[in-house]
Parts: C-alpha cells; sequence; structure tokens
C-alpha cells in the first residue's frame, strides 16, 4: 500500500495519534472518495483476517479494535462467515470438476442441475451483502455527517459564549478603572471648606475584581491588574464561568511561588443564565505587589479533585 492507503490502515487499527485522526476525518467528511478508500481497505483487512493472511501484531491489533465494538465485531464475524462460505463453494466446485467416476449422463446433467443452482446462490448472496454493506456503508457516512455538523455547531457556539464572557470582563475592567479614576479626581479636588482636615483614610472600603474561567492550560488572555490603595480594608473577587458540572468547588489563591492566602473547600457556585459564578472576600493586608493564581477545582462524585481553570492576576499595591 503506498503511504495514504497505510495511514488509512493506520486508522483503522487505532495507530494514530488524535492531531492525525482529526486531520483524516477531516478529508474523509469532505471528499466521498476518500471515503470510499476508507471503506474499501477496511473490506479488504476483514478479507484478511478471514483468510488468516495478517501478521500475529496486526491480527491482534484488529482484534483489539474491532471485537471490542458490538457493530464492528458482527461485521468482522460477518466476513468471516462470507469467506467460509464462499471457500466452501469453491471447493465443491474443484471437486466436482475433478470427479471422473461418476458416469456420462452425470457429467453432463449433473453441472447444469447442481452447479448452476449453487453458483446461482451465491451470486444472488454476493449481491445481497454486497447491498447490504452499501446501505450500511451510506448510514454510517450520513451518521458520522451528523456528528460533525453537530459538534461544530456546539464548538461554534462555546466560542461565542466566551467571546461574550470576554467582552462582559473587558467592560467591567473598564467600568473599575473609571470608579478609580473618579476617586482619584475626587481625592485631587481641594476641600471648599477652610479649617476642617483633610480625611485621614479616603481609601475604599474594598476593591473588586472580575475574572472569567478560561480552562487549566493558562490564565486570561491578558492578566488583568488589581489596584489597592494604602488603606483598603478587603479585595473582593468573583469568578465566571461556563460550566457546572460538580458536585461542590474548592478555591484556592495564592502568590505565584508563594504561599495560598486563601483556601475554601465545599464551595457552592451562584447558578445564572450564562453559567456559575463563585464570589469570595480576602483581607487587603494579605496581598503584596505581585502576580497572584486563583484556581479552581471540581470534587467529583469519587472525592477526587480535578482541576477546572487557573487565572491570572496582578496585584499593585499603592
Amino acid at each position: 500500500m503506498n503511504n495514504p492507503e497505510q495511514i488509512m490502515a493506520r486508522y483503522l487499527l487505532g495507530e494514530l495519534s488524535e492531531s492525525e485522526q482529526a486531520d483524516l476525518e477531516q478529508r474523509y467528511f469532505a471528499d466521498s472518495a476518500v471515503l470510499d478508500r476508507l471503506a474499501q481497505i477496511e473490506c479488504d483487512l476483514m478479507d484478511d483476517y478471514a483468510r488468516d493472511r495478517l501478521s500475529p501484531q496486526m491480527r491482534e491489533r484488529l482484534e483489539q479494535m474491532y471485537l471490542a465494538s458490538p457493530d464492528r465485531r458482527a461485521r468482522l464475524r460477518f466476513s468471516e462467515a462470507l469467506v467460509t462460505k464462499l471457500d466452501r463453494d469453491a471447493s465443491r466446485a474443484v471437486v466436482a470438476r475433478q470427479s471422473e467416476t461418476a458416469s456420462w449422463w452425470q457429467k453432463l446433467f449433473v453441472p447444469f442441475i447442481v452447479g448452476q443452482r449453487a453458483f446461482a446462490f451465491s451470486i444472488a448472496l454476493v449481491l445481497l451483502l454486497m447491498l447490504l454493506g452499501s446501505a450500511w456503508l451510506f448510514l454510517r457516512t450520513s451518521r458520522l455527517r451528523n456528528e460533525l455538523a453537530q459538534t461544530r455547531a456546539t464548538e461554534a457556539a462555546r466560542e461565542q459564549h466566551e467571546r461574550e464572557l470576554q467582552q462582559q470582563l473587558i467592560d467591567e475592567q473598564a467600568r473599575n478603572q473609571q470608579l478609580i479614576a473618579e476617586l482619584d479626581r475626587e481625592r485631587a479636588q481641594p476641600t471648599p471648606e477652610i479649617g476642617i482636615a483633610p480625611p485621614k483614610n479616603t481609601a475604599p472600603a474594598f476593591v473588586s475584581l472580575l475574572l472569567v474561567a478560561s480552562g487549566v492550560r493558562g490564565a486570561e488572555t491578558k492578566s488583568p491588574t488589581l489596584s489597592i490603595a494604602a488603606g483598603t480594608q478587603e479585595v473582593r473577587i468573583e469568578l465566571k464561568t461556563a460550566e457546572n458540572e460538580y458536585q461542590s468547588y474548592q478555591l484556592e489563591l495564592h502568590a505565584l511561588g508563594g504561599k495560598a492566602i486563601f483556601d475554601r473547600k465545599k464551595v457552592k457556585p451562584t447558578i445564572t443564565k450564562s453559567g456559575a459564578n463563585f464570589g469570595f472576600s480576602v483581607p487587603a493586608s494579605r496581598f503584596t505587589s505581585g502576580d497572584y493564581i486563583l484556581t479552581l477545582k471540581g470534587v467529583i462524585p469519587s472525592g477526587e479533585v480535578e482541576d477546572v481553570s487557573k487565572s491570572l492576576f496582578r496585584v499593585e499595591k499603592k
């Protein structure tokens, strides 16, 4: 087999990587000729398996892939039965031709009476099997195309939702910056009353930060910055996520490369139309200037903990 056919055979035997599998699936969904060739190679593999033409390694690999699936196991057994039937009919035809003890009238009429019936039955059986195989291939192709369309639609909806959450984060950060700027302007204005001392602490009682969960592989595309003015007492953090798949969660906040400053278990989120929200407060005195990472973990029914997201942000204390 040439290189493309080897790749298709390795795909059927489950020997390709995920990226190679995805590339081949894209090709045969887009080109029916590639799908037809893949079906032909699968038929050849099952025929070689039934006739014991495969190497021990390929035979073992094929059995692992096909005997584990009821649908594939049935097609493999069907191929074995078909090969056995065709080989038996061919053997009978050879024996009939080599027989020299039959009488002259048997030699004259038996091929027409018995041979023609067996041959006609074999041809009819082969045609029926080809028709069933074509119908199965058509149904399988239609199902795979529908699954691909559904997967693409789901992926598009997920990307749209992530864009909306990212825009919400950008709007919230802009609003926070605007509030901070207004607060700075208020501080810069002189007091209109003479003789009254300025307040000793003009810092806000708390500052807030909105984060959007973006998966375990990384934090935000652009890490947000949290400014904590001197005298601020509390930092309120809200984490938004698009999914709510766990019975309970754990939250852990620690400086990058340092110790945890916040750790809470058995956390229940607030459910919204867009997903789930996690809100909590941390004393501002626990923060220092630097990078921090907020880790959201989900607890599965067995009690084990899985990382759901990691969100990175920077703190600047003034």
